[in-house]
């Protein structure tokens, strides 16, 4: 089945389709478009935070959480 087939599938399905079911799949897609909106907005922060230089890499943070750790492990002695 080509494209233009599966559109006219899915036309021809939603418009035999009660409200209840057009609700469920219309909120189904608005989810993932929400979804797929946050994960790109991360993604793009994420990219602007490695480039400003705002992260460590992750033997300086298993360093510091050791550091931590010893820490609290000192006091409670």
């Amino acid at each position: 089945m080509n494209l233009i087939e599966k559109r006219d599938f899915i036309r021809c399905r939603l418009n035999q389709s009660d409200e209840c079911l057009i609700n469920e799949f219309y909120e189904m897609l608005r989810k993932e478009e929400v979804l797929r909106t946050k994960l790109i907005d991360r993604a793009l922060k994420s990219e602007k935070d490695i480039n400003s230089g705002k992260v460590f890499p992750r033997n300086e943070i298993e360093v510091m959480v050791q550091k931590i750790v010893d820490g609290i492990v000192q006091i409670g002695h």
